[in-house]
């Protein structure tokens, strides 16, 4: 029901709107955006994946490199995503007062809330897509069907906008980001099986780590990448579906609820 409402207030044309104003903001400083959108990724991509993969032995007869790349293209969606959902829109909405003077336009405050989304994922696209280039121009990853793995991309960014401006809808100021940041991203970006398997950290951390979103993004971006994926993904990818949708859900009331008291 809750979705249902939120669709009836939403149109194709109003999140295009602000994502059109989001992307025309960039384009005026698009060389220093790219500094963080695409060298964070490719830093992440020759340290972590070729770096350690000269000392690391293979895991599960895998290449170091190609075991951690297909987690590391969701960690750069997540880390993208994550700023531009928090600390960019928390700014346009309590700082900048964008968001109030969108709303004199024809918009609803939920296709405000959706454009945001949209520009999130788009900044979390570009460096999951950098990494998945490099893995297309290294041979980690083959093209089919390494392809796929852009639904994927575009599916944990939507989740990563939806939790990122939740913990906004809640923020009394940036310094409130670092609660989230320091308990919540961090733990994922290390206990999601990105860097180990996730059988090796016992029972309560196995459980803990089943919870994290991005842990179920990394077994499917695992089998698309290494030609392993059958039926047994398909709960996977139930579960990512389902919280995205009540994650986007949650996101867009609380951050109306915040707009509107």
């Amino acid at each position: 029901m809750l979705t249902a409402r939120l669709l009836d207030r939403l149109s194709v044309g109003g999140p295009l709107w602000v994502w059109l104003r989001n992307a025309r903001v960039w384009s005026r400083n698009w060389k220093t955006s790219l500094v963080g959108t695409i060298g964070e990724p490719l830093f992440y991509f020759l340290g972590l994946g070729y770096g350690l993969s000269t000392i690391v032995p293979p895991i599960g007869g895998l290449s170091y490199l190609n075991y951690v790349v297909p987690g590391l293209m969701l960690s750069a969606v997540m880390h993208s995503t994550t700023i531009e959902a928090t600390y960019s829109t928390f700014s346009k909405l309590e700082h900048q007062q964008i968001h109030a003077s969108m709303t004199l336009a024809p918009l609803t405050f939920e296709e405000i809330v959706l454009g945001e989304m949209l520009w999130a994922v788009t900044k979390g696209l570009a460096s999951g897509i950098t990494v998945l280039l490099l893995a297309f121009l290294t041979g980690v990853v083959p093209p089919w069907p390494g392809i796929l793995l852009v639904g994927l991309l575009l599916l944990g960014g939507l989740i990563f906008a939806s939790l990122g401006m939740i913990v906004t809808s809640l923020a009394k100021s940036y310094d409130s980001f670092n609660y989230y940041f320091t308990l919540v991203i961090s733990p994922m970006f290390f206990f999601s099986g990105i860097f180990f398997p996730l059988d090796s950290l016992g029972p309560w951390a196995g459980v803990i780590s089943w919870l994290f979103p991005l842990t179920h993004l990394v077994a499917v971006s695992r089998a698309l990448c290494h030609g392993t994926a059958g039926g047994a993904l398909l709960p996977e990818l139930a579960w990512l579906t389902l919280f995205a949708v009540l994650a986007f859900a949650a996101a867009v009331k609380l951050m109306a609820k915040r707009f509107f008291p």
